[in-house]
């Protein structure tokens, strides 16, 4: 249980890691290009949260065509692996993938929500 929760901390420590690097560089781009109103900027924190889901998503379909390809599944035959080292890898990698996509979904969720945030302080 305890390896669990410290994993979990990691991964919340990676979000919010990703999330406040993506801030940065939006709110720099926002310094640089001479944004002037908070709708610039919760656009943009809107735009960065939505590529960020989308390429997560991408991620796990470019994983699932690669566990599709009888070619790469014929290749992995060729070793000394047996099926069973071969099936735990291939569970690796799935579960690999999968976290990644839900650190870039909630890393996206974020960034959507500060757009959010930012929009209400103009109301």
């Amino acid at each position: 249980m305890e390896r669990q929760s410290v994993q979990f901390l990691r991964l919340f420590g990676k979000i919010l890691g990703a999330t406040a690097i993506l801030s940065l560089i939006i709110l720099l781009t926002g310094y640089f290009l001479k944004w002037n109103t908070p709708i610039q900027y919760s656009n943009a924190f809107f735009w960065a949260g939505a590529i960020v889901i989308v390429l997560g998503v991408l991620s796990v379909g470019g994983g699932f065509a690669q566990r599709a390809n009888f070619a790469i599944t014929y290749a992995e035959s060729a070793g000394d692996a047996n099926i069973a080292e071969r099936n735990q890898r291939m569970a690796a990698d799935i579960a690999q993938r999968y976290g990644s996509m839900l650190s870039m979904l909630l890393t996206g969720i974020l960034l959507i929500v500060v757009s959010m945030v930012i929009g209400e302080t103009m109301l």
